[in-house]
């Protein structure tokens, strides 16, 4: 019975620390940049766009198709910064059996 206990114990920490894990990174945000940091994209944990900032010299600077691609090139670093961090998040809370 001892052990049984001690079992669920441990089991309820590892849940405790899993559910911390997740608030963490569920409140990360995750970005982007371009043109030598004149754009900068935002992205929320799930690698929604939630802030896009562009520099009055980039604007200046980039005609509409470098603007539209360095806009692009900035959204898309952060939201696979984002996808980086959830794949490592979820092979952490669900190793792969036999590396436990």
């Amino acid at each position: 019975m001892e052990e049984a206990q001690a079992r669920l114990e441990a089991l309820i920490a590892t849940v405790e620390r899993a559910e911390a894990r997740v608030e963490a990174w569920s409140a990360a945000e995750f970005s982007g940049r371009a043109d030598e940091g004149g754009i900068v994209a935002v992205t929320d944990a799930l690698g929604t766009l939630t802030r896009l900032e562009i520099s009055p010299r980039s604007r200046r600077r980039l005609d509409a198709t470098n603007l539209a691609a360095a806009i692009l090139a900035a959204i898309t670093t952060a939201e696979e910064a984002a996808a980086t961090s959830r794949d490592a998040l979820l092979a952490d809370l669900h190793p792969t059996p036999g590396t436990s």
